[in-house]
């Protein structure tokens, strides 16, 4: 049984637990966190009439701190409702595996390939969540033996 991954792939170094999932443009990136800074520093401004500087730089970091951690938060649970396909040439194979792998609690579903010409023509993909890529991948292993 051959397999392959038809959508995130997985990412060749581990992720640490400040990575992204998601790659960003730059005006991604200031449209995340300039509210955060903005905010930042008006708190730091409020209630005086001349703030020091540092008061604001330290009230735009706050704001800058805020920003990525509510990004990394929205990152990873947009990545973890994330839809991930493991194709599986045999229609038996992948029932089997479809069969085990709701037995550990996974909502999985056997679909068509997307593939519809060349060697991958007629077989399935097991489709699950990416959160439960590990677990997946443990049963393929243990069946495959």
């Amino acid at each position: 049984m051959t397999t392959a991954s038809t959508t995130n792939p997985p990412r060749a170094f581990p992720l640490s637990a400040a990575a992204f999932r998601h790659v960003y443009p730059a005006a991604g990136w200031a449209t995340m966190l300039a509210p955060g800074v903005l905010a930042g520093v008006s708190v730091a401004a409020i209630g005086h009439n001349r703030p020091g500087l540092l008061r604001l730089a330290a009230g735009a970091a706050g704001g800058l701190l805020a920003g990525v951690l509510l990004a990394r938060i929205t990152d990873e649970v947009r990545w973890r409702r994330s839809n991930v396909s493991l194709q599986v040439d045999e229609p038996d194979a992948a029932l089997d595996l479809m069969q085990a792998v709701r037995a550990e609690g996974v909502q999985a579903e056997m679909v068509r390939a997307i593939e519809t010409t060349g060697p991958a023509r007629g077989s399935f993909a097991l489709r699950y969540r990416a959160k439960d890529d590990r677990l997946v991948r443990a049963v393929l292993a243990e069946q495959q033996g």
